[in-house]
Order: C-alpha cells, then structure tokens, then sequence
C-alpha cells in the first residue's frame, strides 16, 4: 500500500513540477524516504536523476522554439554537476556516521533529512516573503 501511496505521489509531483517548473528535489526526497522506504543517501541521488530526467525532457519543447540559452545553461550547469560531483564523492562520505548538536546525536541518515528539512524551511520562507521590487514577489 505504501508504495502505490508513492507512485501517485510521484506522479503528483511530476504535474507540479511541470505547472510550477520547479520544486523537484524538495518534494522527491521526502517521497523517497518516507513512503518508499529508502535511505536518505540513496533517495538524494535518485532525486537528482528524477529532476535532471524531467529537466531534459521539458526543454526539449523550449530547444524546438530556439528558446534555450547555452551559454547561460553551461554557466549554471557546469559548476552543479561540479559540486554535486564532490559532494557525492567527498563530502558525504566523509561525514562521520554520528553528529552530535547541542547534546543530540543524529545518523547521517538523519542529519542529511534535518538540513533538508531547513533547506525547506528557508526556500519556504523566500517564497513566502515579498519581493523588494514592486510588483514581484520572489
């Protein structure tokens, strides 16, 4: 029952992600974790698939209107693949198994899920805030 519960909410983050054209890795990860049962190590890599597969597939209409700025995309892509890359391959491996904050004790697991967890609250919060611009919110 838990995995049919993640499959529609799969598929509901996918018409989100295509009405809004954004929020991938946000509401992926969670799914992952919590209703399919992986390990939070696991379910941030295949977030980035998931979010890279819908990226490529809803440019291919923007590439057909000649609407895809190259340049632009390799000044942001480049240094993501970059960072995403050594974090992977340096960083989370190299975070000790248990982390210790103000007399708590978290698993990586569980200190990946709670900066993720923050990570939500501040992209929540800048979305939620007016813009300094009239008339634009951010």
């Amino acid at each position: 029952m838990e995995y049919i519960f993640g499959y529609i909410a799969a598929v509901i983050i996918g018409i989100i992600m295509g009405l809004l054209g954004g929020g991938g890795s946000i509401l992926s990860v969670p799914v992952l974790v919590y209703t399919l049962g992986l390990n939070p190590i696991t379910a941030t890599a295949y977030s980035l698939f998931i979010v890279g597969s819908t990226a490529l597939v809803g440019s291919f209409q923007n590439f057909r209107k000649g609407l895809i700025n190259f340049k632009l995309g390799f000044t942001f892509a480049l240094p993501s693949l970059l960072a995403v890359y050594l974090t992977r391959r340096f960083l989370i491996p190299a975070l000790p198994d248990f982390i210790t904050v103000a007399g708590y004790s978290f698993t990586k697991e569980k200190s990946i899920m709670v900066f993720f967890a923050i990570l939500m609250l501040f992209a929540a919060i800048s979305m939620i805030r007016k813009s300094k611009y009239k008339g634009e919110q951010v």
